[in-house]
C-alpha cells in the first residue's frame, strides 16, 4: 500500500525543481510513498499556498529567492505561524553569500538546514536525498501509523498505562494524558530504534519493563521487520544531565562487567523538544522478564542458580583488587539529608504504629527508645548504646542500585540473569548490592498482592527480614516455599563467598556487624520509599531497629584488632532461637518495659567500652 502526502517545494531557480523533485519521488517510492507537490517560487505565493491548504507533511525551501524578495525565511516562519508539524529543511546554493543561514533557519523554526551541492552530491557524512526521505518518513510515523512504520502499545497492561499517564502529564483539565504520553513515547521510540532507513515493514511494540530511577520510566520495545524481532530497553527521563551521568556510568561498568552481564545502553540521547523528555535505548535478550516477574512463576524454577550465577559469577567481578578502596565508617553510616528528611516524615506518620507494634514483641527495649536508636542511627551513623564505628572499612565499585527489576532472567532453558541500567555503578559499601537486592525481595516480591497491604503481616515480615543473616538463619531453617524465598535463602547462605570476605581481608566478626549494619541502612532507605504500603514500612522500620541491635551485638565482640573476645551466642541467634521456643508456647501478652535493662561490660551483649546498651533478650539457655 502507497501512502500519498503532500509536499511543498520553494524555489526561485526553475531548472532546479525537477531535479529536487524526482529525486525526492524516487526515494519516496522505494519506501512506499508518493508526492504530491505543491511548488512556488518565491516567498509571497508559498505562503499564500501554506494559507490556502491543510498543513504539508513537509516542505523544502530555498533560503534566498532572488534580489527584492523575501527570503526562505518568511515561508518557514509562515509554516510554523500555520500550526500543524510540517518537516522543514531549508537549502542555499550560497553559503558563502550566507554564512550564518543555518543558525536563520533554525531559529524561525527549520527541522534541517543543508548546502544545496551537498544534498544534490549525496556527500558522505553530509544530507541526502534518501536521508531527507526517511527523515520525513520518521516524522510522520511519529504522529501517525503507515504501512511502513508502525508503533502499537500494550493492551490491557495496567502499569504502561500508569507510565504513560505520568509521562503524559499535568495537562489542562479534558486533555487526555495518556494519548499525550503515547505520543511522547512513539515518538521518542522511533528516534531511539528506527532511525534508518529499512526496505521491509517495521513494528515497534511498546510494553512496560519496570521503574527507573530518579522518576524515569523504562520501556521494552520489540522491533519487529517481518519475523525477525528484536527486543530493546528504552528509558525516558526529564533530567538530560541524569541521562547522561547513567549513560557514563553504564559504560564504565560494561567495561568491567561485559556485553553478556550487563546491558549496554548506547547511541545518542534523543529528545521530544515539545515535552523536554529524553530518551537512550539499549538492545536486551528477547523474551526477557525481569527477576520479580521470573520468580512469582512455576514454582520448579532453579531460584537458586540463578542467585549463583548472578552473585557467584556476575557480581563478583566487582571485588576484583583492583575495583576495592577503603573508606571511613562515618562516610558509609551517616545519611543524606534527603534520607534523614524521609526517615522524619515516616515516623511522623507511624510512629505510634511502630511504637505499639514494636511492643507487642515483648522487646527490652520499649517504643520510644527503638525510635532514638533509628534516629540516632541515621542522623549520626550511632549504634545503640552511642557507639560511632571508627576506623575504615572495603569500598568496591559497586553496581549500585540493585532490585528485582534491574535484573532480567532470559528464558528457559537458560534461565541466565542479565543486569540492566547501572545508573548508580560507582564506589560503595562492599554489602550494598547484596542488602538492597534481598530488601527489596523481601519488601516488594514477596508474599505480593493483598499480603502488603494487612496490618496482621507486619509481625511475619519483620521477622523474616531478621533471618538475612547466615548464622540467624542456620538456626531451625525456614521452609523454602517458593523461587522467591528459594533465592533468598541462596543468597543469604552463600553470602561470604559471594562477596569474597577472605580476599577483603576481614574476621568473621568485622563481616557479620558490618552485614547487619547493611541491612539495617537498606531497610531504612526502602521502608521509608514513597509508595510503600504502611505495613510494610512498619515492619520494615522494625526490621532496621533488630538489625541495627544485632549489629552493636557482633560489634561489641570485636577487639582492637577485629578478632572476637565473646564467645557466647550472637543476638541474631539468640533471637531465633526465641522466636522458635515462643512459636511452641501457649501465647503469652507482652509486657511493656517502661526502660531498658542495662547490661554491664561483661554480659552478653555488652559494650566493649563500658557503655550499656538496650538488646534484644535471648534465652536463659544461651548465656554463656
Amino acid at each position: 500500500m502507497t501512502l500519498e502526502i503532500r509536499g511543498l517545494l520553494v524555489d526561485d531557480d526553475p531548472s532546479n525543481t525537477p531535479i529536487i523533485r524526482d529525486s525526492m519521488d524516487l526515494e519516496f517510492e522505494d519506501i512506499g510513498m508518493k508526492v504530491a507537490w505543491a511548488v512556488s517560487s518565491d516567498a509571497t505565493s508559498a505562503r499564500k499556498a501554506i494559507r490556502d491548504n491543510p498543513p504539508f507533511d513537509f516542505a523544502i525551501v530555498d533560503y534566498g529567492l532572488g534580489e527584492g524578495q523575501q527570503s526562505g525565511i518568511a515561508v518557514v516562519e509562515a509554516i510554523r505561524a500555520r500550526g500543524g508539524q510540517t518537516h522543514v529543511l531549508v537549502i542555499t546554493g550560497l553559503g558563502n553569500k550566507y554564512p550564518n543561514f543555518r543558525d536563520e533557519a533554525l531559529r524561525a523554526g527549520a527541522d534541517e538546514a543543508v548546502i544545496r551541492f551537498i544534498l544534490n552530491m549525496g556527500r558522505q557524512g553530509g544530507m541526502t536525498f534518501r536521508a531527507l526521505a526517511n527523515n520525513i518518513r520518521l516524522h510522520l510515523a511519529r504522529k501517525r501509523d503507515f504501512e511502513g512504520l508502525k508503533v502499537v502499545f500494550t493492551d490491557d497492561d495496567l502499569a504502561l498505562e500508569s507510565t504513560l499517564h505520568s509521562i503524559g502529564s499535568p495537562n489542562p483539565p479534558g486533555m487526555d494524558s495518556v494519548a499525550i504520553g503515547k505520543s511522547i513515547v512513539r515518538s521518542l521510540a522511533i528516534d531511539c530504534l528506527a532511525p534508518d532507513y529499512r526496505p521491509d515493514a517495521t513494528t515497534l511494540a511498546v510494553g512496560y519493563l519496570a521503574p527507573g530511577r530518579s522518576g524515569a520510566h523504562v520501556c521494552q520495545v520489540d522491533h519487529m521487520e517481518g519475523r525477525a524481532v528484536t527486543s530493546y530497553v528504552l528509558k525516558i527521563g526529564l533530567d538530560r544531565r541524569a541521562l547522561e551521568f547513567e549513560l557514563q556510568a553504564n559504560k564504565r561498568a560494561l567495561h568491567l562487567l561485559g556485553t553478556g552481564d550487563l546491558v549496554g545502553f548506547s547511541g545518542q540521547i534523543r529528545t521530544h523538544q515539545k515535552s523536554g523528555y529524553h530518551a537512550v535505548a539499549a538492545r536486551l535478550a528477547t523474551g526477557a522478564v525481569t527477576l520479580a516477574e521470573w520468580l512469582a512463576g512455576p514454582a520448579d524454577r532453579e531460584a537458586a542458580g540463578v542467585a549463583d550465577i548472578l552473585f557467584g559469577a556476575q557480581l563478583t567481578k566487582l571485588f576484583a583488587p583492583g575495583q576495592r578502596d577503603t573508606r571511613s565508617f562515618g562516610e558509609w553510616l551517616v545519611a543524606t539529608p534527603v534520607l534523614r528528611l524521609r526517615v522524619r516524615d515516616t515516623l511522623n506518620l507511624y510512629e505510634e504504629i511502630l511504637t505499639a507494634e514494636w511492643e507487642k514483641l515483648g522487646q527490652t527495649t520499649d517504643g520510644a527508645e527503638c525510635v532514638e536508636i533509628l534516629t540516632a542511627f541515621v542522623d549520626h551513623g550511632a549504634l545503640p548504646g552511642g557507639r560511632k564505628p571508627e576506623g575504615k572499612t572495603t569500598f568496591i565499585d559497586a553496581f549500585g542500585d540493585l532490585h528485582s527489576t534491574n535484573v532480567l532472567v532470559y528464558p528457559s532453558p537458560d534461565c541466565r540473569p542479565v543486569l540492566v541500567d547501572a545508573s548508580m555503578y560507582g564506589p560503595n559499601h562492599w554489602a550494598v548490592d547484596a542488602a538492597r537486592l534481598l530488601v527489596d525481595l523481601v519488601l516488594s516480591v514477596r508474599r505480593a498482592g493483598v499480603a502488603p497491604l494487612q496490618w496482621s503481616d507486619t509481625a511475619e515480615v519483620s521477622a523474616y527480614l531478621d533471618g538475612l543473616c547466615k548464622p540467624a538463619r542456620s538456626v531451625g531453617l525456614a521452609v523454602v516455599a517458593d523461587p522467591v524465598d528459594e533465592f533468598i535463602d541462596r543468597v543469604v547462605d552463600k553470602l561470604p563467598s559471594y562477596v569474597r570476605a577472605e580476599a577483603l581481608q576481614m574476621t568473621t566478626e568485622q563481616w557479620h556487624w558490618q552485614w547487619h549494619a547493611a541491612l539495617a541502612k537498606e531497610l531504612i532507605r526502602q521502608g521509608t520509599r514513597a509508595g510503600l504500603p504502611g505495613p510494610r514500612a512498619v515492619a520494615a522500620l522494625i526490621a532496621a531497629v533488630r538489625q541495627l541491635l544485632f549489629a552493636a551485638d557482633a560489634f561489641a565482640r570485636i577487639d582492637y584488632i577485629g578478632y572476637a573476645r565473646k564467645t557466647h551466642m550472637l543476638a541474631c541467634v539468640a533471637n531465633k532461637v526465641e522466636q522458635q521456643e515462643q512459636s511452641s508456647r501457649p501465647v503469652v501478652p507482652a509486657q511493656r518495659k517502661d526502660k531498658a535493662r542495662e547490661l554491664p561490660r561483661d554480659e552478653p551483649g555488652g559494650l566493649s567500652d563500658g557503655h550499656a546498651r538496650p538488646r534484644l533478650q535471648p534465652p536463659h539457655s544461651a548465656a554463656g
